[in-house]
């Protein structure tokens, strides 16, 4: 199982999408305010055919925005380590997609939302992504590749392997 993790507008999709064209099936966590859960929600996936899995979004991204956007994540360290530790035993990694905050501004210029989140959060999200991303290492394998840096096709080449 993969698991592509970032902020929005770094090309999370765009690569799900890739490994959709080669076979995998896309799953996507959506936030959803009223599943208090997580653990549950977040163990459910092991359940299925891990091998053709590519995550678009994870309870990564609870530990990041969480903390960020609502002054606390619904998971803790404790809880989200045995999440990681669950999924390292169905062989799944991590890739972590990074940009500029201009270039993600850019990207995000339709959709004031987002481009508002950019533009207010973004230091706090890079620093909380990569303090995330670094505990991580210890349990699960994670690629980092920087969307600023490397066009579409140069990623997509890179991370054909994982597939």
């Amino acid at each position: 199982m993969l698991i592509v993790e970032g902020m929005d507008g770094v090309g999370k999709t765009t690569l799900v999408d890739y490994f959709v064209s080669n076979g995998m099936k896309k799953y996507h966590f959506d936030y959803d305010v009223r599943n208090m859960d997580l653990m549950t929600k977040y163990m459910r996936i092991l359940k299925e055919d891990t091998g053709s899995l590519v995550l678009d979004r994870s309870f990564i991204s609870e530990m990041v925005y969480g903390p960020i956007l609502r002054g606390k994540s619904k998971i803790n360290l404790e809880e989200y380590t045995k999440l990681l530790m669950a999924y390292k035993q169905v062989d799944t990694s991590i890739i972590y997609l990074t940009a500029s905050k201009e270039t993600l501004l850019a990207r995000r210029l339709s959709d004031i939302g987002d481009y508002n989140t950019i533009m207010q959060y973004y230091d706090l999200l890079d620093k909380q992504y990569d303090s995330i991303m670094r505990y991580s290492e210890d349990y699960i394998d994670v690629y980092q590749y920087n969307t600023s840096l490397e066009n579409k096709s140069q990623i997509q080449a890179k991370v054909k392997r994982l597939v």
